[in-house]
């Protein structure tokens, strides 16, 4: 007997430790706003409406960030790459992108979006492609996105070739690398709408590092 109470103590000895040792759980993180920002935001008045539906596609994202977990670079180590396995996207992350793109440009160009109301296919419309060529987290430093893309206006017999580079400054922690992350997708979809035009002053994003510009 007393055998096995020595067996069922390192038994639950053991069990102990192993959940002790357990991995720790999961985070998960998304590109979109909390639907009141989204409300908030996109509900500012834009002063024009579109007689056009608009479709965003996005073509493709870097290879390396086409995974579900988070991935930072710290260039103060080395490797300066980490795949962070405990911090995960909450979907695909190109699915993620064009959801907010197509949302913001909707919004911005006063144009439904023909994804979201398919009944307007037969409308005229504007097409833009989005090739996403960077998407960077930069620990305790920045987020780091460029993109180019086309934009081609109903009737345009050849598309507009833009691209920008968009840097927004971010604290340490992922979380704080994620929210940059996710304004610097909203100052690309503003860039869209305005077809690579610079901020007016005041806007929100006017303190953001962005450059970028179409042919």
């Amino acid at each position: 007997m007393r055998r096995r109470i020595r067996m069922l103590g390192v038994v639950c000895g053991l069990a102990g430790l192993l959940a002790a040792c357990a991995a720790p759980s999961s985070r998960y993180y998304s590109l979109a706003q909390a639907p009141t920002a989204v409300a908030a935001d996109e509900s500012r008045p834009t002063g024009r409406t579109a007689p056009y539906g608009v479709y965003v596609q996005v073509l493709g994202i870097p290879a390396e960030s086409n995974r579900s977990q988070l991935l930072v670079r710290d260039p103060a180590q080395s490797p300066a790459v980490e795949v962070l396995n405990q911090s995960l996207w909450a979907a695909p992350l190109i699915d993620q992108i064009q959801a907010v793109l197509a949302s913001r440009v909707s919004a911005r160009l006063g144009a439904p979006d023909v994804q979201r109301l398919p009944t307007l296919v037969g409308r005229p419309l504007r097409q833009m492609q989005v090739r996403v060529t960077r998407f960077d987290l930069v620990w305790g430093r920045e987020a780091d996105l460029a993109a180019v893309w086309t934009d081609r206006e109903p009737g345009a017999s050849d598309p507009r070739i833009c691209q920008a580079r968009i840097r927004v400054p971010a604290a340490e922690g992922v979380a704080a690398l994620v929210d940059a992350q996710r304004r610097a997708v909203r100052v690309l979809a503003d860039l869209m709408a305005r077809q690579g035009a610079p901020a007016q002053p005041g806007s929100p994003d006017a303190g953001v590092d962005a450059q970028a510009g179409c042919t």
